[in-house]
């Protein structure tokens, strides 16, 4: 567009210049005769500078027009691609980062613009289709691309298929990509579930094929203005027609009737034409192999108007069916012996339900005698406003076809299994009490809803193996379990067994073999299960062997619990507990009354105590008596629930005094109940007995120092006086005297000096017998 705008200013001006040289010119000729050489100058001059400032106004208000129209273009543009109801963003195709995403991208995906702008496309694609995007970028063309229906992952994770239109575009002078969205979600999952559906009628259609073949039944159809007969493939089957054979269907068809039967169908057959009457007619058939069938035929019009009139019908074999009749029939009085030695209950009636004959069970069930009921009405018995069989004799009188039917009678208020059979004087009836098995699927219903109810409320797997046939049934649980999606499931053994963990499943083969070749029942084994993503996870499988007649095992119905979070929480416990028997320090877990639950190791080492011994005890029981200074503090801490420390004298079991530093931490459960305290107490006997060794010996030191600075001091001032005496005096007897002085003072200071070496010397040995 812009192009065509710069042409357009360009043409315009092109064809205004030549205009204007061709005819200023012609024009500025004519005055060149009545003006001066200098006015002719200066007229050109103005000419061509009037040209200029024209052509530059001109052009000026052109280009300002043409680019109001592009800005117009472009907001048309911008508002067409931020404000479009279809997803649409733009792309570096070196990078695969958004660049731009409008409002109908931010709604339908979830990210924000910065979130998209983090991004690249293949962020929004599964990781398996990243390689199949690469190659259709490679493969885009410069004109529109339709790049067919795609799967993109929104924010949330929900994967949504999509319709991709794309086409190359320069944007901020570079090239890129512009791409619109179409949500197919619905269309695709429409599609998918017609696929099924599709499917599924093909498959009810080979059911259907294969039903009409075990019930011996086949269509056909019959155009009466052609004498046209078109019948299904099963018509061969059935009749044993010879499918080679190129003569009309009506001929062939005909042909094989039994003579006799043949003017009966034929005459049904214009009946059903002219007045409509419906056709049911059973006759007689040669098929090729030679035998004799019976088939029955039923029929009716069909026609709308201006359609050419056409008879629809089916044919079915009952060849077995009318034997089994001609044969009971043919028997019926010579075996009525055997009626009445059978368990079930038999009457037979006439055309008008009268009864004809019976056996000794319907008489017993009746309890009257057998020549009262011969002849009567069987609504004399059962009287018709309670009789809900009645439409079963009806139906077998009348259709004569074989109906059976299960019901409770209210008149006997049992559940009956009645059979009518068509005879050739009406009808007859077997009935037998099936009460008992009725209640019996009563209570199989209720197992089954009671296990569905239980299947709901677990999250147990439960499955059924089908050792023979190799084939894995499992309930609904086992998605919530496995988080493999729903195609990848297999129902093989084959494939739950490549889930066990590689280390695990040796084990898990091995143990049910050796379950099954002793022919036991009860199989169960922890092993590690590949929950999808490559996340395994330990469970409990526990599994009931069922066996066949020859003591082989046939099927194996088992359940299959998630225990990790049991399993690793009972690791770290054991780890946990291994952790605090091995430690130095002294442990003990005491109840909310303060009584022992549990010691360490380190516990029963150090005071001689083994925990059976202390179990449901108080520590001040038997580690220092009630009357320790520091329980009463440590009783009283602890009913407030402090957390606290405190260093105290213990006794052993032998009476041991034992410095520990106690370390008292409250235990609560996850409802923030109170349980009791942890204690952990560390032996610093060592430590108490180098601060009273370092206690003596600074009370020795003191002493020494006493006696150093005053003692000692006190005979060492009195020689010093006594020597500045002798200095002044020169009387011997006073020199005598005052050498007498310095020889007592000299000898208290040596006793002193002694004194203080017995002092040190006592408590060195002190020492070596204390390390000793």
């Amino acid at each position: 567009m812009r192009k065509k705008g710069a042409l357009g200013i360009a043409f315009a001006y092109l064809l205004i210049s030549l205009l204007w040289i061709t005819f200023s010119d012609r024009l500025l000729f004519y005055f060149k005769t009545i003006l001066s050489p200098d006015q002719y100058l200066w007229l050109s001059l103005g000419k061509g500078c009037l040209f200029v400032t024209v052509t530059a106004i001109a052009l000026y208000a052109l280009i300002r027009s043409e680019d109001r129209k592009l800005k117009q273009s472009e907001k048309q543009y911008r508002s067409m691609y931020e404000s479009n109801p279809n997803p649409m963003w733009i792309y570096e195709p070196g990078t695969l980062r958004f660049i731009s995403v409008n409002d109908a991208a931010i709604a339908m995906y979830g990210y924000s613009v910065e979130e998209f702008k983090q991004r690249t496309i293949l962020d929004i694609r599964p990781a398996e289709d990243h390689q199949n995007v690469i190659t259709s970028i490679e493969q885009l063309e410069n004109k529109l691309n339709n790049s067919g229906t795609w799967r993109h992952i929104k924010k949330d994770g929900q994967v949504i298929y999509v319709n991709i239109t794309s086409h190359k575009i320069r944007f901020n002078k570079k090239p890129h990509i512009m791409v619109m969205v179409r949500d197919m979600t619905e269309r695709v999952e429409f599609e998918q579930v017609l696929e099924k559906v599709n499917r599924e009628l093909l498959r009810e259609k080979h059911k259907l094929s294969e039903t009409q073949l075990l019930s011996r039944v086949a269509g056909w159809e019959f155009y009466p203005q052609n004498n046209k007969l078109i019948w299904s493939d099963e018509v061969y089957r059935i009749a044993g027609l010879n499918r080679d054979d190129n003569r009309e269907a009506f001929d062939i068809y005909v042909q094989h009737i039994f003579p006799e039967d043949r003017p009966m169908m034929i005459n049904a057959l214009q009946e059903l034409i002219i007045n409509g009457k419906q056709l049911d007619v059973t006759h007689r058939i040669t098929a090729l192999d030679g035998t004799t069938r019976y088939i029955r035929q039923l029929a009716r019009v069909e026609s709308s108007p201006g359609q050419e009139l056409k008879v629809t019908g089916s044919l079915q074999d009952i060849t077995e069916l009318k034997q089994l009749e001609l044969e009971r029939n043919r028997y019926l009085y010579s075996f009525e012996h055997t009626l009445n030695s059978i368990t079930d209950c038999f009457f037979e009636l006439d055309s008008q339900m009268n009864i004809i004959r019976i056996n000794d069970t319907f008489r017993e069930l009746i309890k009257t005698e057998k020549s009262h009921i011969i002849g009567t009405s069987i609504f004399e018995l059962f009287p018709k406003s309670e009789n809900k069989f009645y439409p079963v004799y009806q139906k077998a009188l009348e259709e004569r076809v074989i109906v059976r039917h299960e019901d409770y009678s209210v008149i006997l208020q049992r559940w009956l299994r009645m059979a009518a059979y068509p005879t050739d004087e009406g009808v007859a009836v077997y009935f037998s009490d099936i009460t008992e098995d009725r209640l019996k699927d009563e209570r199989l219903k209720e197992a089954v809803e009671r296990y569905e109810l239980v299947a709901q409320a677990t999250r147990d797997v439960v499955y059924d193996l089908d050792i023979v046939e190799n084939k894995l049934i499992y309930n609904t649980s086992l998605t919530h379990l496995v988080q493999i999606p729903h195609e990848e499931i297999s129902y093989e053994l084959e494939w739950w067994r490549s889930l066990i963990h590689p280390d695990d499943i040796e084990e898990v083969v091995t143990s049910q073999e050796r379950i099954s070749r002793a022919g036991l029942t009860n199989w169960e084994c922890e092993y590690r299960l590949n929950c999808g993503k490559s996340e395994y996870k330990y469970v409990m499988d526990q599994g009931y062997f069922v066996y066949n007649n020859q003591k082989q095992p046939i099927r194996l119905i088992g359940a299959v619990r998630d225990i990790d979070a049991l399993k690793r929480s009972t690791q770290e416990n054991k780890r946990l507990a291994g952790i605090i028997k091995q430690v130095d320090n002294m442990v003990l877990i005491t109840d909310d009354l303060r009584r022992l639950q549990w010691v360490n190791n380190a516990f029963v080492e150090q005071t001689g105590y083994l925990l059976d011994e202390v179990r449901n005890k108080t520590p001040a029981d038997f580690l220092g008596g009630s009357n320790h200074p520091e329980f009463e503090t440590i009783i009283r801490r602890q009913e407030a629930r402090e957390a606290f420390g405190i260093d105290t004298i213990i006794y052993t079991k032998k009476g041991t005094p034992v410095w520990v530093s106690a370390q008292l931490t409250p235990a609560y459960n996850e409802d923030n109940a109170f349980q009791g305290y942890i204690i952990v107490c560390q032996d610093i006997t060592y430590r108490k007995e180098k601060e009273e060794e370092i206690n003596r010996q600074n009370r020795l030191l003191r002493e020494v120092a006493w006696m150093s600075s005053h003692e000692i001091r006190r005979p060492v001032a009195t020689m010093l006086g006594l020597v500045n005496l002798l200095d002044m005096t020169e009387d011997e007897n006073e020199q005598r005297e005052i050498f007498s002085k310095l020889r007592e003072c000299a000898r208290e200071m040596d006793s002193m000096v002694h004194e203080i070496h017995n002092r040190i010397e006592t408590e060195k040995a002190l020492q070596i017998e204390r390390d000793l």
